[in-house]
């Protein structure tokens, strides 16, 4: 894994104009702020990165002054977040998207924009799953009083975003389960 900082937006603009179409892969390296010193921010980059149709993605740390960031070529169906649209919607009026990123611009599906869960409208358990959650109180106490928000709002998606009520009422259970016993869902546990 080769990584480079730049110095400037325009160098990483350059990198992109040059290599855009035939590399797989760029990790880019971050300084952190105390560090001293200078390279573009992980905003720059982003920015730059969705104007030749490229998407970040894994971050890494190096040391205690350094990151470094993957950027990959956007694959044809990925998932294009609210953030991501905003971005390319702002490059498109500034006049600096370039061909290869207003394609991948155009072809995303809107089936698959805006749908991570933190992005989605405020969603909640209907009555019914809130009464079967009544049933466990210590369940429904670390859940609804331990837990972080972001996490029951996450935890909740996972649940309503099941197509079948039966899957629903399935995800519910595992989050009561998980819940009894002080532990996240499974998706959502660390390590």
């Amino acid at each position: 894994m080769q990584i480079l900082f730049f110095l400037t937006p325009e160098d990483l603009e350059q990198w992109f104009e040059e290599n855009h179409q035939a590399a797989a892969e760029l990790w880019v390296g971050y300084y952190k702020k105390g560090s001293g010193k200078t390279a573009i921010s992980w905003q720059q980059s982003v920015a730059i990165a969705i104007c030749y149709g490229w998407i970040d993605g894994i971050r890494k740390s190096l040391d205690t002054e350094s990151y470094t960031n993957r950027f990959t070529p956007r694959r044809k169906n990925s998932i294009w977040s609210v953030v991501n649209i905003k971005t390319a919607e702002e490059m498109i009026l500034q006049q600096r998207m370039k061909p290869a990123g207003l394609a991948a611009f155009e072809q995303r599906k809107e089936e698959k924009s805006g749908i991570y869960s933190f992005e989605q409208q405020h969603v909640a358990l209907p009555d019914e799953y809130i009464a079967v959650f009544n049933n466990y109180p210590n369940a429904r106490n670390y859940f609804f009083n331990t837990e972080t928000p972001s996490y029951r709002k996450t935890a909740i998606h996972w649940v309503m975003s099941a197509k079948q009520s039966a899957t629903q009422l399935k995800r519910l259970q595992i989050l009561i389960n998980c819940s009894e016993q002080g532990l996240k869902i499974p998706l959502l546990r660390r390590g």
